[in-house]
């Protein structure tokens, strides 16, 4: 039988997406697939966007959401609860992060992301602020800035955490180098979410753009520099979480866009109904391990 071409020998272009998709695959650092199901489709939900004439015309649009989650009843107790206990002077970081995790499990998907993906102008620091702030930084994000090798391990010792951030895993990492995304841009925000209030906790990392990052940082990993650099990117840096946030924005300002004056209208995304053609989770680890195997067999 025919041995294997030395790696030395192979084309470098070849090698070269060879090492691309393993270095892709280890991004996913060996976990399982996600624990959580796929939601079912929701039923439309309604928006009274008359209320909002009590607000100046030009209100930015991340006030307009605030405003609507404090008209709902639901939206307002489980804010407030999660503004008490992570408000500076009485932080403590448990509560905050468990009210935090409240709030986004149980406030009606629109609300809790339309305070938190609300689109801003971009010299709007004003909303920029306002948005970033819905996460509490000062007291839900560590002191400092820890090691990101340290706070994944702290996660995957917590086993929410750690089926949390499979389910980021599986829903907003990229099937293939060409980036092509596993799923639908609202299963990707949902696991996204899904992250605020544990040790992995997410957030903009400033008021003027929509990038995001983890609260920590990859000095003095030494021969783990690579693994935590990689893990900060799989927030920092990856296409499918700033597609799906993108998206969302979009889709928020377009909301406001229209004439809502009076109006009352649901609001509903479409999303692939038909679970039989929504990309698996296990194809991303068949096509990485199969790929190298693919590469070798066609030069025997």
């Amino acid at each position: 039988m025919a041995r294997p071409p030395n790696p030395r020998t192979l084309p470098p272009a070849l090698l070269l997406l060879m090492l691309v998709s393993l270095r892709l695959r280890a991004g996913d650092f060996e976990l399982d697939v996600s624990p959580y199901e796929d939601a079912v489709t929701r039923k439309p939900w309604k928006m009274d966007l008359s209320k909002l004439n009590m607000l100046k015309p030009d209100s930015d649009l991340c006030l307009k959401f605030a405003m609507l989650c404090t008209l709902n009843d639901k939206c307002d107790r489980l804010r407030k609860a999660y503004g008490e206990a992570c408000s500076g002077s009485r932080c403590q970081r448990p509560t905050c992060l468990r009210q935090l995790r409240a709030f986004f499990e149980k406030a009606s998907e629109p609300h809790s992301q339309g305070l938190l993906l609300c689109p801003c102008a971009p010299a709007d620091q004003g909303c920029g602020q306002r948005r970033r702030n819905t996460i509490a930084p000062s007291c839900a994000l560590p002191s400092g800035a820890p090691n990101c090798l340290e706070l994944r391990r702290i996660c995957i010792s917590d086993p929410l955490c750690r089926s949390r951030l499979v389910d980021f895993q599986t829903h907003c990492h990229p099937l293939d180098i060409l980036g092509t995304c596993a799923t639908e841009h609202s299963r990707c925000l949902r696991a996204y979410m899904g992250l605020i209030g544990t040790a992995m906790t997410p957030n903009f990392v400033s008021n003027v753009n929509t990038s995001v990052a983890l609260s920590c940082t990859c000095r003095g990993s030494g021969n783990l520099q690579d693994e935590c650099e990689q893990l900060e990117e799989s927030f920092s840096h990856n296409p499918c979480l700033m597609e799906a946030i993108a998206a969302k924005m979009r889709f928020h300002s377009q909301l406001f866009s229209q004439d809502w004056e009076d109006s009352t209208f649901p609001v509903m995304e479409r999303q692939n109904k038909n679970p039989a053609l929504r990309p698996q989770p296990w194809v991303s680890s068949l096509f990485f391990c199969t790929l190298p195997l693919i590469l070798f067999l066609s030069l025997w």
